[in-house]
């Protein structure tokens, strides 16, 4: 009776080897085929990022042209103002410059008529 179960095991051992090796070759094959899934979507999701980061620079180098045009405007138009005051400052201080000289002018032919 000990020979029977001892060759009953002899036989059934290889075969239950077998069936978990198989298993194990099928787990490992589950493992590699989620692996490669996990990592073509990682590679849709970065080609996406990467797209959206893109596109993300471009609309912000466009605001920043926007925003240097705007200032460039608004420098040349703060320049004109001065300009224009400077100006307008200097044609004013002519015009006093030259209503002094005449009073002066005045004054002295006055006094040169009251001298003859």
């Amino acid at each position: 009776m000990k020979h029977v179960l001892l060759l009953i095991a002899a036989l059934t051992l290889p075969l239950t080897m077998t069936a978990c090796s198989k298993q194990t070759e099928e787990a490992a094959q589950a493992t590699v085929d989620s692996a490669q899934a996990d990592a073509q979507v990682a590679t849709e999701n970065a080609a996406e990022a990467t797209a959206n980061a893109a596109e993300a620079t471009a609309d912000a180098a466009q605001t920043a042209a926007v925003v240097t045009a705007g200032a460039a405007i608004n420098a040349a138009d703060a320049i004109g103002d001065a300009a224009a005051g400077a100006t307008e400052a200097a044609a004013t201080a002519t015009a006093n410059a030259a209503g002094a000289t005449e009073a002066a002018a005045t004054e002295v032919a006055a006094d040169a008529k009251a001298a003859q």
